[in-house]
């Protein structure tokens, strides 16, 4: 069986296929296809509180392209879903049904808690030792998800209207009290947690620290890598660090939120595993079709 998930997100449209193959190891699920598009929602939606006509149909000639792919591949389960951008916006349902009608894929949104337990339905299929506590960050455009897990069990989660693409429309250094005082009522003093961080960003950074798969990156490195991006133009980011123009101006807002989280709760290092949301979908579909016990391959 194979899966295709959509990520509409606020600065970046994704498609994500997976391969289900069932032999004597078990169930392996491979990775067969990864895409991106700049389509950068949040810079309307954000502004203005509704996407443009001209970024409607971006949208929805990029959902086609991903539609044709999906055909070509004889892909069996679909499922696209949407986050912040597409929450926020006023003319959603209009914009919905424009995509629906030029690609034929209908798309959900995602309230920000089903965000959150899509990203963290990742938690289970990472082979994370449960006797650890852990801190997830995910960092979107237009949201920041936040959920707490202790031994294995989650204890607590959040989405909070907070992400890169609004802060940096915004000129916006300092996360909102409502973070600092969410995480001051759900963290525990007395433990020790490790951060876990997703998002586009976060593994731009971990590229460019040349650091390894499961390795553990310091807050303190995080913080000069912030430094150093701080003092480049965008341009300037491009040629030296090999960025995407749509994330060299956003990684440093990214860079503020995980480290001024992490600085929060006396984190002293985040692991960045490389999932998130699109993974989420697929296992969804997956534990919908009764699949379980299964490994992640790269293809």
């Amino acid at each position: 069986m194979r899966i295709a998930a959509i990520d509409i997100g606020s600065n970046a449209v994704r498609l994500f296929v997976a391969q289900v193959h069932q032999n004597e190891d078990g169930i392996l699920l491979e990775k067969l296809l990864h895409t991106r598009v700049p389509i950068r929602l949040g810079g309307d939606v954000f502004t203005f509180g509704k996407v443009s006509a001209e970024r409607a149909t971006q949208l929805a000639l990029t959902i086609k392209g991903f539609a044709a792919i999906i055909e070509a591949l004889a892909i069996e389960e679909v499922r696209a879903c949407a986050t912040s951008a597409l929450r926020s916006a006023e003319n959603r349902d209009a914009v919905l049904s424009e995509v629906k009608k030029i690609s034929g894929i209908e798309i959900k949104i995602l309230s920000g808690s089903e965000e959150a337990e899509m990203i963290f339905g990742n938690f289970s299929h990472y082979q994370l030792p449960k006797e650890h506590h852990y801190l997830f960050i995910d960092v979107g455009g237009g949201s920041t998800e936040l959920t707490l897990i202790e031994r294995g069990v989650k204890k607590a989660s959040q989405s909070f209207e907070v992400g890169t693409v609004r802060m940096l429309l915004n000129d916006q250094k300092k996360l909102p009290k409502a973070v600092f005082d969410w995480l001051l009522q759900n963290i525990n003093p007395k433990m020790k947690y490790q951060a876990i961080a997703t998002g586009g960003n976060i593994n731009s950074a971990i590229k460019i620290l040349e650091k390894k798969s499961r390795e553990f990156v310091s807050l303190e490195e995080l913080n000069n890598l912030k430094k150093q991006l701080s003092r480049c133009t965008k341009e300037q980011r491009m040629r030296k660090y090999k960025l995407r123009e749509d994330r060299a101006d956003v990684i440093v807002p990214a860079l503020n939120i995980y480290t001024q989280i992490a600085d929060e709760v006396g984190i002293q290092e985040l692991l960045a595993p490389k999932f998130g949301l699109a993974d989420g979908i697929v296992l969804e579909v997956l534990e919908s079709k009764g699949f379980k016990d299964f490994k992640l391959i790269s293809a």
